[in-house]
């Protein structure tokens, strides 16, 4: 999910009624609107606007944004656990930047390991 900025949810309103007699109610999304045909070009470009803009904060999450996503799922790793564990946790920050948030995460490492991450956060 792309959270839009404050002063754009203006810009996606819609009426909703619980019935014919009740009143209309004005609502405003907050969030791009997925299904339309500008939707993935939408969360490419947020992606990529996010590597440029957070780059030297994030070296390792800008690394995998730019080659390791396709739409919006990643598939990555690392040889070492600890280089892992920072990718992992610059990515999650990175994109809360962006107003999106990780998550599904799935792993082979070993089910040891497996406990240190919140399950959450994790898939099969």
């Amino acid at each position: 999910m792309i959270e839009l900025n404050e002063s754009q949810t203006r810009l996606q309103k819609f009426l909703w009624k619980n019935s014919k007699s009740s009143p209309t109610k004005v609502y405003e999304l907050r969030t791009v609107t997925y299904g339309t045909i500008s939707a993935p070009y939408l969360a490419t470009k947020v992606l990529q606007q996010l590597t440029l803009d957070e780059e030297k904060n994030s070296p390792l999450a800008s690394k995998v944004l730019l080659q390791d996503f396709y739409m919006d799922d990643c598939l990555s790793g690392s040889s070492e656990f600890t280089e892992f564990e920072t990718i992992q946790s610059e990515l999650r920050q990175l994109l809360q930047r962006g107003g999106m948030t990780l998550h599904k995460w799935c792993s082979s490492y070993s089910p040891t390991t497996a406990q240190e991450f919140p399950l959450e956060r994790n898939t099969a």
